[in-house]
């Protein structure tokens, strides 16, 4: 609480609607490792869309040009931009709309801004327009394996691809996404990193989240994880570690992660996120089960980060 107001009041209170960029390629995750802000802030106050809909030309069209999705001049960044101005204005704009079921466009539709707008997409950070208009950018990068798996499961199980289209698309896509998507990541605040885990549980990931250092303290949150309710509790494997280390030119600390934690060993941790933000429900990632995952205690501290980010410009 600050002046006896918590951070979704001052957030609700505000002039500003703030903009979270996340990119990486098609399915690599990248709706996972923001869903926590949405947990924790809820969807009067959290909006989104992804920039699938910018793409200026459809499927048919791209394969009579011979490019991918991932060449900017098949989006429209120019409309991305004048669009993120109004949003970022409190103002309504008429977004278009991209059908991944048969590659074409429907009609517009009108899209109002909450106070925090989550846009994903291979492109949110290509110009400096785009990156001056996120105020705080993300960029999930798993590895090939990992990536293969999940958008053959998201192209095939949801979308109705066929596997061996999803293959191809993959393997024509990839010297695309070297050279437009992937050089992104340097402008990240929080580059995450996810690999198949060392241990055997299923569905369970090892995450390497790389934060830029800033010196934007909540001296309010105490994070601490109790591990001495780690070593009693825990039946399961889970490693930890943090290293300091330079990345592009920016001071960086290192947090990696794998394997599954007891979820009391992070109740205190989710409690005062609720608490500070004002949100009634605590657990927001340990509800149903004894464990959580690598990938969860990731989407925590990507909150706990994002918070700090907006907080520090709400006081400023």
């Amino acid at each position: 609480m600050i002046n006896g107001m918590s951070f979704k009041e001052r957030l609700f209170g505000s002039d500003r609607v703030f903009v979270v960029g996340v990119a990486g390629d098609s399915g690599s995750g990248k709706t996972t490792f923001v869903e926590g802000i949405k947990r924790i802030l809820g969807d009067d106050l959290v909006s989104s869309f992804s920039l699938d809909d910018y793409h200026s030309l459809d499927r048919k069209q791209r394969k009579e040009k011979g490019v991918t999705p991932l060449n900017p001049g098949a989006n429209d960044l120019g409309r991305l931009v004048q669009d993120l101005g109004e949003l970022r204005g409190g103002r309504e704009i008429m977004k278009p709309v991209y059908d991944h079921s048969d590659g074409t466009f429907r009609e517009p539709v009108p899209f109002k801004p909450t106070k925090v707008v989550i846009i994903e997409g291979l492109h949110p950070f290509f110009s400096e327009e785009l990156r001056e208009l996120s105020d705080f950018k993300i960029f999930v990068d798993p590895d090939r394996r990992v990536k293969r798996k999940w958008k053959i499961k998201r192209d095939v199980g949801q979308r109705g691809h066929k596997k061996e289209d999803v293959l191809e698309e993959m393997m024509v896509r990839e010297p695309d996404y070297e050279k437009y998507v992937d050089v992104q990541k340097i402008y990240a605040e929080v580059l995450i990193q996810v690999q198949e885990s060392r241990y055997t549980e299923p569905d369970v990931y090892s995450i390497r989240l790389m934060q830029r250092i800033v010196d934007v303290p909540l001296s309010e949150m105490n994070l601490s994880i109790d591990l001495s309710t780690l070593l009693q509790l825990s039946k399961k494997n889970f490693s930890l570690e943090f290293q300091r280390d330079d990345y592009y030119g920016h001071n960086v600390g290192i947090l990696s992660m794998d394997g599954m934690i007891h979820r009391d060993v992070v109740e205190s941790l989710e409690a005062k996120i609720s608490a500070y933000t004002g949100r009634e429900e605590t657990h927001l990632f340990s509800k149903g089960g004894e464990y959580i995952t690598s990938t969860n205690l990731a989407q925590l501290i990507i909150c706990w980060r994002f918070i700090e980010k907006v907080d520090h410009i709400l006081s400023s």
